[in-house]
């Protein structure tokens, strides 16, 4: 009976071992929002695609063409993340007792700083969108 709950515990231990170590590094590696190909292409009004300048993005170019569509160039962060990634921070992170943490927290922030999609998107002269072009990222 006493073996069995020594087990138990040192199982508890572990998982909450696992469970606290695993911080900022392991969940910086597993997922950075921004937008992807996909959900630009979705985007049916100028709206949207003004909402996925949260991501960290701006408007390169924004001109009147002489047929009076208007033309917007824009540069959105691309959605990033890796699992295996955030599984090795995870692992490293109770290895190490945690001190992975002060190290990988800073790595994943380089690692994840400018990976960029842009993207031209063509208005109608009523604002509604006729063309989206990927560009490239």
């Amino acid at each position: 009976m006493t073996r069995r709950f020594f087990s138990l515990l040192m199982l508890a231990l572990l998982a909450t071992t696992l469970s606290t170590c695993t911080g900022p590094a392991a969940k910086k590696a597993s997922k950075q929002a921004g937008a992807t190909e996909n959900r630009i292409a979705r985007c049916e009004t100028r709206s949207c695609f003004l909402g996925l300048l949260e991501y960290g993005g701006q408007i390169l170019l924004a001109k009147e063409q002489p047929d009076g569509t208007f033309e917007e160039v824009y540069q959105v962060r691309r959605k990033k993340g890796s699992t295996l990634r955030s599984f090795t921070h995870g692992i490293l992170s109770v290895a190490t007792l945690g001190i992975w943490n002060l190290v990988g927290s800073p790595i994943e922030g380089f690692m994840s700083s400018s990976d960029f999609i842009v993207f031209r998107v063509t208005y109608d002269p009523q604002g509604q969108p006729i063309k989206v072009e990927i560009q490239g990222g």
